[in-house]
Formats: C-alpha cells, sequence, structure tokens
C-alpha cells in the first residue's frame, strides 16, 4: 500500500515537472524571438523618426522656396506693370517728336520765305525803306524791326529745334529704360523657372519619403502585431504551466491521504510546496510614433541702423562714394564693389564703408531704417522699388547696381515705381 501511495506521488512529480519544463522551454523560445522582433521594431521606428526629420526639413525647404517664388511673381507682375506705362510714356514721346518736328518744319518754311523775299526783294526793300520813311528815326526803326525780325525767327527756330532733340533725348533714355526693366523681367523669369523646377524636385523627394515611410510604417505595424500575438501566446502558457502545477499539486496531495482511517502508519506529513515555475514577463509593446520631428529654417534678418551721420559728412558722402564704381560689374549675391555686387549687395557695402549697418536683401531695405518722403530726400537715402534698390544721388537721380548688362550706373529715380525711401545715414 506504501509502495502505491510513493509510485503515485513520483508519477505525479514526474508529469508536474515534465510539463512546467515543457511550458518553460515554449515560453523562452516565444520570449526570445518577441526580443528580436522588439529589436527589429525599435530599428523601424528610428528609420521612421529618421525619415521623418528628414521630410519635415525638406517640407520646410519648400515653404522657403514657395516664398520666394511667391516674391518673384510679385516682381514679375509689378515689372509688367512698370513696362505697360514705359511703353504709353514712349508712344506719349514719340507724340510729342512728331508735334515738335512738324512745328520746326513749319517754322523753317516760313523762316524760308521771308529770307527768300529779302533776298529778292535786296537793295529795293532798303531803297524803299529809305523813300517812304518820313525821317532817318523812322527809317532806323524800319531797317531794325527788319532785322529783328530775322532774328525771331532763327530764335525761334533754334528753340524748335531744342525742344525737337529734347523729345529725341527723352525717347532715347525712355527706349533705355525700357530695356533695363525687360532685362530685369527676363531675369525674373529665369529665377522663376529655377524656383519652380526646385520646388518640384523637392516635392518629388517627399513623394519618395512619404512612400519609404508607408513601408515602413507597415512594416513596424506587422512586427508589433507579431508582438502582441507573442505575448498572448505568453501569457496563455504561463496560465497553462500555472494550471499544470496546481493540478499535479492536488494530486499529489490526494495521493498522500490515508484510504481509511485506521492506517496504523503515522500520517505522511505533507511539508512539499510547489514553486510556482511560470516566470513572467514584461510584455509592453511599443508602438510607432506617426509624429515626425519638425526641421525649422532660420533666416537672419539685419535690421538698418537708422540715425547717427558718418564721419565724413552724412548722406552726400555716401552718394559721393556710391559715385566712385559707376562702371563696375552686377554679379548677383556678389560681395565687392569692384569685382561685382547685386542691388541690395551696392547700398550695403557702401553704408558699410562709413560703419552704417543695413540688411542685404532688397525686401529688407525697404522695411528698415527710416522713412522719408519723395518731398524730403536727400542724397543717401535709399530708393526702394519691387525686387530692387539704389542710393539717392541728387537732381531726382539714383546709382544703382542695375542689371548684369549695364552694371552700376546712374538713372532717373522715376523709371520705376517707387515703394519708398529710406534713411540709414
Amino acid at each position: 500500500m506504501r509502495w502505491k501511495k510513493t509510485g503515485c506521488i513520483f508519477l505525479a512529480a514526474l508529469i508536474w515537472v515534465s510539463g512546467i519544463s515543457a511550458s518553460a522551454s515554449n515560453i523562452k523560445s516565444l520570449q526570445s524571438q518577441k526580443s528580436q522582433n522588439e529589436k527589429e521594431l525599435k530599428n523601424i521606428q528610428s528609420q521612421i523618426s529618421g525619415l521623418e526629420g528628414k521630410k519635415s526639413a525638406l517640407s520646410s525647404e519648400i515653404s522657403g522656396l514657395n516664398d520666394e517664388l511667391t516674391e518673384t511673381l510679385l516682381n514679375i507682375a509689378v515689372l509688367e506693370s512698370d513696362l505697360a506705362d514705359k511703353e504709353v510714356q514712349i508712344e506719349e514721346a514719340q507724340i510729342a517728336y512728331e508735334e515738335a518736328k512738324a512745328t520746326e518744319e513749319q517754322q523753317y518754311e516760313a523762316m524760308k520765305l521771308r529770307i527768300q523775299y529779302l533776298y529778292e526783294a535786296g537793295s529795293e526793300s532798303y531803297l524803299e525803306l529809305l523813300l517812304t520813311s518820313d525821317s532817318m528815326a523812322e527809317l532806323m526803326n524800319k531797317v531794325d524791326y527788319a532785322e529783328e525780325l530775322q532774328e525771331y525767327d532763327n530764335r525761334l527756330l533754334d528753340e524748335y529745334k531744342a525742344a525737337k532733340q529734347a523729345v529725341i533725348d527723352l525717347q532715347k533714355r525712355l527706349e533705355e529704360e525700357k530695356s533695363e526693366l525687360l532685362e530685369m523681367q527676363e531675369q525674373l523669369e529665369e529665377e522663376k523657372a529655377n524656383l519652380q523646377s526646385m520646388i518640384a524636385k523637392k516635392q518629388t523627394e517627399v513623394e519618395n519619403f512619404n512612400s519609404l515611410l508607408s513601408a515602413a510604417r507597415a512594416k513596424a505595424s506587422e512586427y508589433q502585431q507579431r508582438i502582441k500575438e507573442q505575448n498572448t501566446q505568453i501569457k496563455r502558457l504561463q496560465e497553462e504551466a500555472a494550471r499544470a502545477a496546481a493540478a499535479a499539486k492536488a494530486a499529489a496531495k490526494n495521493s498522500s491521504k490515508p484510504s481509511n482511517g485506521n492506517s496504523g502508519d503515522g500520517a505522511m506529513g505533507n511539508g512539499g510546496s510547489s514553486g510556482d515555475g511560470s516566470s513572467g514577463s514584461s510584455t509592453g509593446s511599443s508602438g510607432s510614433s506617426d509624429s515626425g520631428s519638425t526641421g525649422s529654417s532660420g533666416g537672419g534678418s539685419s535690421s538698418g541702423a537708422s540715425g547717427g551721420s558718418s564721419s565724413s559728412g552724412g548722406g552726400g558722402s555716401i552718394a559721393s562714394y556710391g559715385l566712385q564704381f559707376v562702371g563696375r560689374p552686377y554679379v548677383l549675391g556678389g560681395n565687392s564693389l569692384t569685382n561685382g555686387t547685386d542691388c541690395s549687395g551696392f547700398v550695403n557695402l557702401v553704408h558699410a564703408h562709413f560703419g552704417i549697418s543695413t540688411p542685404r536683401q532688397s525686401s529688407s531695405l525697404a522695411g528698415g531704417g527710416r522713412a522719408v518722403s519723395d518731398s524730403d530726400k536727400q542724397p543717401g537715402d535709399v530708393v526702394c522699388y519691387q525686387g530692387h534698390v539704389g542710393i539717392y544721388i541728387g537732381n531726382n537721380q539714383i546709382v544703382h547696381a542695375s542689371t548684369p548688362s549695364s552694371g552700376i550706373k546712374v538713372t532717373n529715380m522715376y523709371y520705376r515705381s517707387i515703394l519708398g525711401i529710406r534713411r540709414y545715414w
């Protein structure tokens, strides 16, 4: 009887140990697989974070390029308006030229008739004047009148010629200004095309990032699902192991009890305490984050000093210094007054010579310094146009880095519409 009881206890223990061992082996294997999946998930999430960061930085670049494109389109629109005004001015100048030319020709024909009359009349005219004059004073007055009439004709003809030449000069200036505006427009159209090309390229890169992110997120979701399933399996095996251990313990306890109440043997102590072989595991699954790190592109803006005069005599010195570089080349983005610079660089470098800080961009120059009215403008002030700037030198003229073909030159300040006038000295 004792042998049977011992056998039952041994068999229950053997079943319990075998079950626990098998469950532990399965749990360990699943935990190892889960650990590998969690490692892969972490790598995928790191890739997602990197892709989102690059995409965010690229989106910021596109935003900046779109701002530049908007500014360029605005500059083109203003230039087109200025060109339309210039065409009207040229047409008006042509009409004025035709009128001046006709007036000159009329005066010339009238003068020719008078000269012909005097030539044909010759001495007879003076003889007639002598015979018809009542006195020497009257004779002299008639002679003086004839001479004054001839001088008047000559003077009037000279005035008409000067007026016609003035119109010719105006036409030439307007054509030069139109040519300058057309060159600016061509530059802006090229800049617009470049910006549009860059934006399209960047947007294609963003689409590529979107595709990579979509694939990475799908992979992350797959690993998350695997980890979730493995957590479920591990939990189930742990619960089964716990139930098996409890059942084996209960079976062993029941087997150790006496079959009847007359047993002479002492009660066998049940000192076996079953240890729970199940080992818990922390199964927290980490989800992927969809929020990208936002990249920011900083644009430095320098603010111009407004106040204080230069040690060399204020605005007049600024204008005089700027005039020294007339004829020097225009170079987009250049920073040399002798080797080449653009319009805003020219203003910036000329002011810097006198220790005056100004912004480097034309749009920023139009908002810095101190506003000055047209009636109060002085040499050295900055005349601001849409996308362009120059330095006022007096007599309604500016010196500015104009275009690649004309370089730094002097121009009538009203050659295009003015946004405002700013003073930095």
